[in-house]
């Protein structure tokens, strides 16, 4: 075993992004047959009665709480390189960003509103096709709601290392509180039944309430290197091997789909859902377990890399082909892993047209 101190790479980032695409594109593929229509599959495998690709479905949507601690991870990284983050940063990486939005959204949004029309989501109405444009709504394709969650706590992200760099601790209490609250938040859209644009704002509000406690536990993360304390923690105690790490994947899986539903169903209804956000301490075990995993695989850490690079192309792009356009075309391999491979063949082909696009509009 090498005494080289464990460093979280950028190569791991965009592994860790590729493995949250993974459980994205199995998310919206398998957790939700209400929406999967005309169409069937089977799956290979069954584990306690409930289709294997089911479960990973469920579990997949910790997806989004891995995407938001890479993203604080990596935020904090480069303030730190930099010495500084300003806000005049954090809005040139938010326009490099919405711009990937734009074009996706011009070429894809048209094909909806020309060719399924038939459909109320894409019936043309001024006022929803700018409210979509610029991430205020997301009628047109429902996975776009991360849009404006992204580009809003990247836009918060230089007053928050000013508060982290002289009360880190504070920071963190005030992050829980603004939690609890975010429902409060989201209803209180409710009492405005005739102002949408105030609808709009306490709907954001809550939503980035109730993810900003994930994005700071990546800022942490990257912080106090906790990655490597952990890494140090398990040499220590002689438990810095693979198949440690398997188990403890397997353990998130089930406390994550077992016991946090066991307990909503013990404790009542109250809690429904608020599992979902307790992601937050999940996502940095399945990220680091993964890694652990996977390291010096070289084929596999390369296949996941290379989604990873992919992979804000893929999110913006897959459910289309899911669910909007195309979902007779894509569940035609029938069993659930070849689906999710065509899936990832379809989207990773639109990525790299986009990319070409994209490198000569804004050359």
């Amino acid at each position: 075993m090498s005494d080289k101190a464990f460093v979280f790479s950028k190569n791991m980032t965009s592994i860790s992004k590729g493995l949250a695409i993974v459980l994205m594109v199995y998310h919206h593929s398998f957790a939700f047959p209400e929406r999967i229509e005309n169409v069937d599959y089977a799956t290979l495998l069954f584990i306690d009665h409930q289709p294997l690709s089911e479960l990973i479905g469920q579990f997949g949507k910790l997806c989004v709480a891995i995407f938001l601690f890479l993203s604080g991870f990596g935020l904090y990284k480069s303030y730190e390189s930099k010495g500084d983050f300003t806000f005049r940063d954090a809005a040139k990486r938010a326009f490099n960003f919405i711009k990937v939005f734009w074009v996706i959204f011009l070429l894809f949004v048209p094909i909806g509103l020309i060719f399924f029309n038939e459909d109320s989501r894409y019936v043309w109405d001024l006022k929803d096709f700018l409210y979509n444009f610029f991430a205020l709504v997301y009628t047109y394709n429902g996975e776009w709601w991360f849009v404006s969650l992204y580009v809003e706590l990247l836009l918060i992200f230089p007053l928050l290392m000013k508060l982290i760099k002289k009360k880190p601790i504070l920071v963190s209490y005030l992050t829980f509180v603004v939690f609890f609250l975010s429902a409060f938040f989201q209803n209180a859209a409710d009492y405005f039944p005739n102002h949408e644009l105030i609808q709009i704002f306490f709907h954001h509000l809550g939503v980035d309430t109730t993810w900003l406690v994930v994005f700071i536990t990546g800022i942490y993360f990257a912080k106090y290197a906790v990655f490597r304390i952990l890494d140090q923690f398990f040499s220590n105690i002689y438990l810095n091997h693979k198949f440690f790490f398997i188990n403890l994947l397997v353990l998130c899986v089930y406390f994550r789909e077992k016991v946090f539903p066991f307990i909503i169903e013990t404790r009542g209804p109250l809690l429904d859902g608020d599992y979902n956000y307790a992601d937050f301490f999940l996502a940095p075990i399945v990220v680091f377990a993964f890694i652990k995993v996977i390291q010096n695989i070289t084929v596999v850490e390369n296949l996941f890399m290379r989604l990873g690079k992919h992979s804000n192309n893929i999110w913006l792009t897959h459910t289309f082909f899911i669910y909007y356009y195309f979902q007779e075309v894509t569940f035609v391999p029938y069993f659930s892993v070849l689906i999710v491979t065509w899936v990832f063949v379809l989207t990773i082909l639109v990525s790299i047209c986009i990319n070409f696009i994209i490198k000569y509009l804004f050359k």
